[in-house]
């Protein structure tokens, strides 16, 4: 009986630029060490919040004030958009701590409705005490990385992040043609603005660091890393 020629799965892109000699084999490698590495992220992360008995989005909200705060506090909304989450999981974080003693919320000094948030001397102690951790984790996790690597992986990720926001509305298109057959589902997917900003909208998750849900409004940061 002759011997059947190997299965070749169809490319998974069909730019070209990625493809070697027809194979994508290279472009998937890099896609499952992206993500993996992600992952491995996101799991020293939660080490950090986990020495200071915080959830991970609790541990990225308090060194997001730490980082934001300035002289003056910071806004929800500020706030929000500088870690990546939802304003409404920001403020519900926010209270947590407050109630655990580690950060304050005060009247805003400009405008009476919006309040400002404050790292208090007891967030202050947790995040000193957390730091030397912190450093030696990520002493280890970029030895023998080069910086401008670093900052190419940066352009890339936030460039993923201005590109998801028409891949996740072709998603969205792509499930409505599946439920609803008819021409106003067919109809091009309309995106946002946002996406031509450098942190676009569409991608605040409230619960980024748990996994990597998306909601449609807000701006988002190439993978908010805390550490």
């Amino acid at each position: 009986m002759p011997k059947a020629d190997a299965y070749r799965p169809p490319a998974s892109i069909s730019r070209k630029e990625f493809l070697i000699q027809g194979s994508d084999a290279e472009f998937r490698r890099s896609i499952y060490a992206m993500v993996q590495s992600v992952g491995r992220l996101l799991t020293c992360r939660d080490a950090f919040g986990k020495e200071l008995n915080l959830t991970p989005s609790q541990f990225v909200v308090l060194m997001g004030v730490a980082h934001a705060q300035g002289s003056g506090g910071v806004t929800i909304r500020g706030l929000a958009d500088h870690v990546a989450l939802a304003s409404t999981h920001v403020t519900t974080e926010v209270r947590r701590l407050e109630e655990a003693g580690l950060l304050v919320k005060r009247p805003s000094p400009v405008d009476k409705r919006s309040v400002r948030v404050f790292l208090q001397p007891r967030g202050e102690k947790e995040i000193a005490r957390v730091a030397p951790f912190i450093r030696l984790i990520n002493d280890v996790l970029f030895q023998d990385i080069d910086p401008d690597a670093l900052k190419t992986a940066q352009h890339v990720a936030r460039q993923l992040i201005l590109n998801s926001e028409s891949a996740l509305a072709e998603i969205r298109k792509h499930h409505l043609r599946r439920e609803d057959p008819s021409p106003v589902a067919n109809q091009p997917a309309v995106t946002s603005r946002g996406a031509k900003r450098q942190y676009p909208a569409g991608f605040r998750s409230p619960h980024r660091s748990e996994a990597a849900h998306t909601v449609r409004r807000g701006k988002a940061k190439a993978s908010t890393w805390s550490g």
